[in-house]
């Protein structure tokens, strides 16, 4: 961009101001495209009033502007921002000597006094140094609206290259004032780091416009005292939008005892300070602080609402099981009791019940199904015809079987699966040790 040549993918977009932008940034034609005039030609929307694009002086690549939305622009690469003057407060704050990271935590802390808005909720760029003081230039703009206009274009696969004030970024002549008239607002720069922007009204006439002006020159110091000669006047290189600022700045030069030379919208400069520079975080970081969280209030409170009934919901599901539980559990241990009668503590009803039957069919001569005969019975039918031959020994504990086989039987993964899978058949669980152990523990499936 220093070179003032745009190549196809290239573009220079003033932004308009918050106040317009953040109600129709994307669909409304609020922002002026600088493009070059190959690409200009093959867009719909200008940037006068009457419909014709305005060559933009001081261009070498002959660049034309166009008013155009955001979903209306080219193809672009790559794009240099300029944001209007009166977002960004141009501020000169004695800094302490601190690391970068640091300063930038300081700074709400030492421009506070000089902010109507909230310090914090602003984002700070740093610029050069004075050099005959020690304070430091400091461009002061809205964080969120900042993220707003570089998250457009970079979702949109477009590099923000740079991102530069207004009223610095316009050309600057020794011993001259620069204005820039667009957007209904003005952009005035007095010094290299130097600037303010001032407001136009909205589709106001040429005397309100011209009063706005003069307002502005007097408050930046650019008018001219009266009791000055003809040839001390001031004099103030004006760029204007369109042709319905000519009127008013003729006016305005004429009131405020300045000299304007009225030009196209001039290709604009480097700026000293860059407020991409005060983009912090990650982009994660950066992507949540650009989500308008008001847009999702009514989603949030039916999610909540959504997950208030179904908590509601999971508890009395939990109350109906706890109460049928009670109730399964008094049934058992009512049986148990109807069974044994003499029994003083009832701790587990289920396995009390199992080891009393135990006991009964051991006084009466019988076995169980997890007795060693039964057991070792049921496995033998698992192995069937080779049980003899397979079965090196057995060893009985706690119902449960410890067989270890003969060399060369089940050694192989296939052949161990398949006695597994006998074994579920015929109700009994088969579980070897390890791959290459020949022991198995066998016991009734549960």
């Amino acid at each position: 961009m220093a070179a003032q040549v745009l190549k196809r993918g290239q573009a220079v977009v003033w932004v308009p101001p918050r106040s317009a932008g953040e109600r129709q940034f994307a669909s409304a034609p609020v922002l002026l495209a600088m493009l070059p005039a190959a690409v200009s030609g093959q867009v719909g929307g200008a940037a006068s009033a009457a419909g014709h694009p305005v060559t933009v002086s001081g261009s070498a690549s002959d660049a034309r502007c166009v008013r155009m939305s955001l979903d209306a622009l080219p193809a672009l690469k790559q794009v240099t921002l300029v944001f209007d003057a009166r977002d960004v407060n141009l501020l000169r704050v004695a800094v302490p000597p601190l690391p970068a990271p640091r300063l930038q935590q300081a700074l709400p802390n030492l421009v506070e006094d000089l902010l109507l808005q909230d310090a914090q909720s602003c984002a700070y760029a740093l610029g050069p140094r004075e050099s005959d003081t020690q304070q430091r230039l400091v461009a002061a703009i809205d964080r969120a609206w900042l993220e707003f206009v570089v998250g457009a274009f970079e979702r949109r696969g477009i590099r923000v290259q740079a991102a530069w004030p207004a009223q610095l970024a316009l050309p600057l002549v020794a011993g001259q004032a620069a204005l820039a008239c667009l957007h209904d607002g003005l952009a005035l720069r007095t010094q290299p780091n130097d600037g303010i922007g001032w407001g136009a009204g909205a589709g106001a006439d040429a005397d309100s416009r011209a009063e706005a002006i003069v307002c502005a020159l007097d408050a930046a110091g650019a008018c001219a005292p009266a009791a000055d000669a003809i040839e001390a006047r001031r004099r103030v290189a004006v760029f204007v939008e369109d042709g319905s600022w000519q009127a008013p700045v003729l006016k305005a030069a004429a009131r405020a005892g300045v000299d304007a030379e009225v030009r196209a919208l001039a290709f604009p400069v480097a700026a000293p300070i860059d407020l991409l520079s005060a983009r912090s975080g990650t982009a994660a970081r950066r992507w949540l602080a650009d989500v308008d969280w008001r847009a999702w209030r009514l989603p949030a409170a039916a999610a909540a609402a959504a997950v208030a009934v179904a908590l509601v919901g999971l508890n009395l599901h939990w109350a109906l099981l706890a109460k049928e539980s009670e109730r399964l559990h008094a049934s058992i241990e009512q049986r148990y009791r109807d069974a044994f009668p003499g029994t003083q503590v009832i701790v587990d009803p289920l396995l009390q019940m199992q080891r009393q039957v135990a006991n009964l069919r051991a006084r009466a001569g019988q076995s169980g199904p997890e007795d060693f005969v039964p057991l070792l019975a049921r496995f033998s039918q698992v192995l069937g015809a080779q049980a003899i031959d397979a079965m090196a020994s057995v060893e009985f504990r706690e119902g449960r079987l410890r067989v270890r086989f003969q060399p060369g039987f089940f050694e192989a993964r296939t052949a161990r699966d398949a006695l597994v899978r006998a074994g579920q058949q015929l109700g009994l669980s088969v579980r070897f040790d390890a791959d290459r152990e020949p022991t198995a523990a066998v016991a009734l499936l549960r």
